[in-house]
């Protein structure tokens, strides 16, 4: 199988790319980032693109395209600019996937999510969600975690704290589907809800995922 990631030089994208590297199904991968990432591998192209401008990438005869994309509003400076990263180009991208023929798409967004949120990040990733729904893939997996525990590059105070406290609170028995999931376990979540996937829209939320991955590692 031949696969796009977007998102690579994050958390969950760059857990992504090592496993399809190291996973015999798929023979080819294809990074699409604004700076490199640094992922090298035989079976590795990477594209680093204006996301304003698509027109140079070819996108025939991939068969799955996963989106590992986003920032945080720290990073993005503004709701516009977060919107526009986080929505805007991700959207782009699946449409001109599919303008490519591309069926199938694994997307990461986040647990509880709506549009009528008043939070605003929720908000926007189920704007995402719509977005990727109306894309009309074969085949579109939306994996929904809580917290991701693992080594950012970057370090988030807040996100931290709410992976202690979730750990907390999980190992309580009280809201486990809170708990917070390795980003290494979302990765082979998206891999695995994709290779499972029968419907034309399948969700994996959060209490879901240690399993899903189990599978994929076993």
């Amino acid at each position: 199988m031949k696969a796009v990631v977007l998102g690579s030089t994050g958390l969950v994208g760059g857990e992504l790319s090592n496993l399809l590297i190291e996973d015999n199904r798929f023979e080819e991968i294809h990074l699409i980032n604004r700076r490199k990432c640094g992922i090298i591998s035989e079976k590795v192209s990477e594209h680093i693109v204006d996301f304003e401008d698509l027109s140079t990438l070819d996108l025939s005869h991939i068969d799955v395209l996963f989106i590992a994309f986003g920032t945080t509003l720290k990073n993005a400076g503004t709701k516009e600019n977060q919107w526009r990263i986080d929505v805007d180009i991700p959207t782009s991208v699946m449409k001109y996937a599919r303008k490519f023929g591309v069926e199938n798409c694994v997307l990461i967004s986040s647990l509880g999510v709506s549009k009528s949120s008043l939070f605003f990040y929720s908000r926007m990733k189920a704007q995402l969600d719509e977005n990727a729904i109306n894309c009309g893939f074969k085949k579109l997996v939306i994996v929904k975690p809580s917290v991701l525990d693992g080594d950012r590059k970057e370090k988030r105070f807040g996100e931290k704290f709410s992976i202690q406290l979730g750990n907390f609170i999980g190992a309580s028995g009280l809201i486990n589907a809170y708990r917070p999931v390795k980003a290494k376990n979302v990765a082979a979540t998206m891999i695995q809800g994709y290779l499972e996937a029968k419907e034309k829209y399948t969700e994996i939320v959060s209490k879901e995922i240690p399993a899903s991955a189990k599978r994929y590692f076993s």
